[in-house]
């Protein structure tokens, strides 16, 4: 029985030593994490592009006193594109009374290379704008007409608003306006100058960055001097009631004196009569 037992022993030891190794565990492979999409960045929403102004501006300011007392303002108007849109003058009062009218004037001269300019047929037509305009390089026509509007808020102006003047060649414009001032002190006008203009074949209208100032100063009224005999008159007729007043006083005091006087001459008659 024992030499039965010591074989099946020495097998099952040889069964167990033969047999695999059990399996260690394995743990599932991590996912790799997943890749977003990148969010594509929103799309910057451009302006809408319209027609490309070009300035005008006022440059070469320069002011001098006229013998009448007046200053003389001239300046150069001209463009970013150079167009030589001319020489502008104004004539405007240094100083003013209150209840005084004064003229306030500009004079526009077309530069040589406007007055030069071939007049074509306009691109865009404005019902109240010429039917041609004067074609310059780039992408700019101007209509041969030009605006000017004296601005203010301290005086009276027999022409308010904006004034249309057709630019001839080698003819110079003018503009006047007639002013009369509301109050006294240093009072502010400006002048301001556009241009009709097709930009890109649009109708536009070019207007002052700068408009051109002008400076008035003011003053109160001098009381006239009134000669003597008009001030004698002046208070007798304003102190009537009091001189005749003043005169019937003067008459009975006047009578009191004569009265007295022929008394006391009776008294004194009859006294030498009693002698």
């Amino acid at each position: 029985m024992m030499r039965q037992t010591i074989p099946i022993l020495l097998l099952a030891v040889w069964l167990s030593a033969c047999a695999p190794a059990a399996a260690t565990p394995v743990s599932a492979p991590t996912s790799a994490p997943a890749i977003k999409s990148p969010v594509p960045a929103p799309t910057q929403t451009q302006p809408p592009t319209g027609p490309t102004r070009s300035p005008i501006t006022v440059v070469d300011v320069q002011q001098s006193r006229q013998p009448n007392g007046s200053i003389k303002t001239t300046a150069n108007v001209t463009t970013a594109d150079n167009l030589g849109l001319g020489q502008m003058e104004v004539a405007s009062p240094d100083t003013m009374l209150m209840g005084e009218t004064r003229t306030i004037s500009l004079r526009v001269s077309p530069a040589a290379q406007l007055a030069s300019s071939t007049p074509i047929a306009a691109p865009g037509k404005t019902p109240d704008l010429p039917s041609f305009v004067y074609k310059f390089g780039g992408n700019i026509d101007l209509y041969p007409i030009m605006i000017a509007e004296l601005r203010t808020l301290s005086f009276d102006v027999d022409k308010p608003g904006p004034i249309r003047r057709t630019i001839s060649p080698n003819i110079p414009v003018t503009w006047d306006w007639i002013v009369s001032p509301r109050s006294t002190g240093r009072q502010e006008l400006a002048i301001e100058i556009s241009i009709p203009a097709v930009i890109n074949g649009v109708d536009s209208e070019l207007t002052t960055l700068q408009d051109l100032p002008i400076e008035i100063v003011v003053q109160a009224p001098t009381p006239t001097p009134v000669p003597l005999a008009d001030q004698l008159s002046q208070s007798i007729a304003n102190n009537t009631g009091a001189i005749v007043v003043a005169l019937i006083g003067l008459i009975g005091t006047l009578a009191g004196v004569l009265v007295k006087m022929r008394s006391d001459q009776e008294r004194d008659a009859r006294k030498r009569s009693k002698r």
